[in-house]
């Protein structure tokens, strides 16, 4: 391209609203094992880079693009010089760091690493993390530079994608987005467009951009008709369920005027944190393929995703399971006492009351709702995914601790599923009967995907 003059700029302000946790760590260890990036002020902030590598990832996996079109994609996101033997391309779109415009709050969880085999906790893998809590906002500035050459249309054609997809949810910045952090919404959007080579307001319009005026006559209405596709295909669940009897996720409070365990929170609300979900879900599912005859955990991390234990094997593959917090609804805290047993005389414990503060059901007002997304889903996903629900619907799976006591039993009570353009619904009408809308074959269908799939030698692709 021989002509490279700006002859114009695009500006995209908005608020970005995280509706999770976030956590993007600095990579070093301090008070706690992974501390959330800060500014000098102590501020937590999301980095350009961080927020910039999302939308650009997803675009280039999710959006079905023209070939005609990717020259001008270049100039909008940039060539990588690793996977192109032309020349290099730098990016038209420009993006700050997003510094925060409330106050965010910050707060430290505990995690720690579950034996699949055993179901219980592996030694010294506890650790903890900052994170920051869902309802922090952050300022969104974008600018797209134009140059002669470059195509106005299509570059906003890209600008109202990304507008699209971040409004509606659609990207999770940071780590641990598969467990259900980093999701944001970007919120108060506006887009301006100044224009240098033409018009009687030309010299304004430099002036405007100089100085950092958006005037009401430069907004551009964004037509979110025109927008690239989506290629993939997803699957989306979301699930309500009845507390049985009870359910807690240990946190440990460190007051000693408190009890010992209470369940966790987020913002003053009580949740079942994605991991604890996701790693319920992954440790049935293993259970489920061994049952058929093969070797779940390898079929597993095909869905799931890995990471090698070893120090020199560093191979990873993430999960395109995405497993959101889930809220209790009409939460009830009661403490209950228990006293340890001495398992040789059948006698209480000397110094071994302890107590804990779980989740009690409250008729039908407790209830909490899975979420569950999964990215480009194949068919046999879908299909273990039905299982899992099922296992989850008929109280045979339970979540949190304290499952020998008879915690964290869930009962089902609606579902709305959306896969492959269909969408269907699932309602518990009473102890022996569920009404199945859109089509119970189909569901059926899937489950059968995947037991063939567990059957075909193919399976360890």
């Amino acid at each position: 391209m021989s002509k490279v003059g700006v002859i114009g700029r695009f500006l995209l302000c908005g608020v970005l609203h995280m509706e999770s946790p976030l956590l993007i760590g600095t990579g070093e260890k301090s008070h706690t094992d992974i501390v959330v990036q800060k500014d000098d002020d102590g501020v937590p902030y999301i980095p350009a880079s961080s927020m910039y590598g999302v939308i650009r990832h997803y675009f280039f996996n999710n959006m079905y693009i023209e070939s005609a079109d990717r020259e001008q994609i270049e100039y909008f996101w940039g060539s990588d010089k690793h996977k192109s033997n032309k020349d290099t391309k730098q990016s038209s779109f420009i993006l700050q760091d997003m510094d925060a415009i409330n106050n965010p709050k910050i707060v430290v969880r505990d995690g720690v690493t579950i034996d699949n085999k055993r179901g219980v906790a592996e030694d010294k893998k506890k650790f903890d993390y900052e994170v920051v809590e869902p309802g922090a906002n952050f300022a969104f500035n974008g600018e797209v530079i134009i140059r002669e050459g470059f195509s106005r249309t299509l570059f906003l054609k890209i600008i109202t994608t990304i507008v699209r997809v971040l409004e509606n949810r659609q990207v999770h910045i940071g780590s641990m987005t598969t467990k259900g952090f980093g999701r944001c919404r970007l919120a108060e959007y506006s887009v301006y467009e100044y224009c240098f080579n033409h018009g009687e307001n030309k010299v304004r319009d430099v002036i405007s951009w100089l100085k950092g005026i958006k005037r009401e006559d430069q907004l551009v209405r964004l037509d979110f008709n025109n927008t690239f596709p989506i290629i993939n295909k997803d699957f989306s669940m979301d699930a309500t369920f009845n507390i049985k009897s009870s359910l807690i996720v240990k946190k440990n409070s460190g007051i000693p005027e408190e009890s010992d365990a209470i369940n966790i929170s987020s913002n003053g609300k009580s949740i079942i944190p994605g991991t604890s979900i996701k790693g319920s879900l992954r440790a049935r599912a293993v259970k489920i393929i061994n049952t058929l005859g093969v070797d779940g955990y390898k079929l597993v991390n095909e869905f799931f995703g890995w990471k090698s234990q070893g120090e020199d094997d560093k191979e990873k593959r993430k999960s395109h399971l995405i497993v959101e917090e889930a809220y209790i609804k009409n939460a009830v805290q009661e403490t209950q006492y228990r006293t340890r047993i001495d398992r040789f005389t059948g006698g209480g414990i000397k110094t071994g009351l302890f107590d804990s503060t779980p989740i009690w059901a409250d008729k039908e007002d407790t209830q909490v709702t899975i979420s569950v997304n999964i990215i480009d889903c194949k068919d046999w996903e879908a299909g273990l995914m039905m299982l899992l629900l099922k296992d989850l619907w008929l109280g045979d799976l339970a979540i949190g601790g304290e499952k020998n006591i008879g915690r964290g039993v869930l009962l089902g009570k609606s579902a709305k599923i959306s896969f492959n353009g269909n969408d269907y619904n699932i309602k518990d009408i009473d102890e022996n009967n569920l009404l199945i809308e859109g089509g119970k074959e189909e569901l059926e269908k899937l489950v059968r995907s995947f037991v063939e799939k567990c059957s075909c030698e193919g399976v360890y692709v």
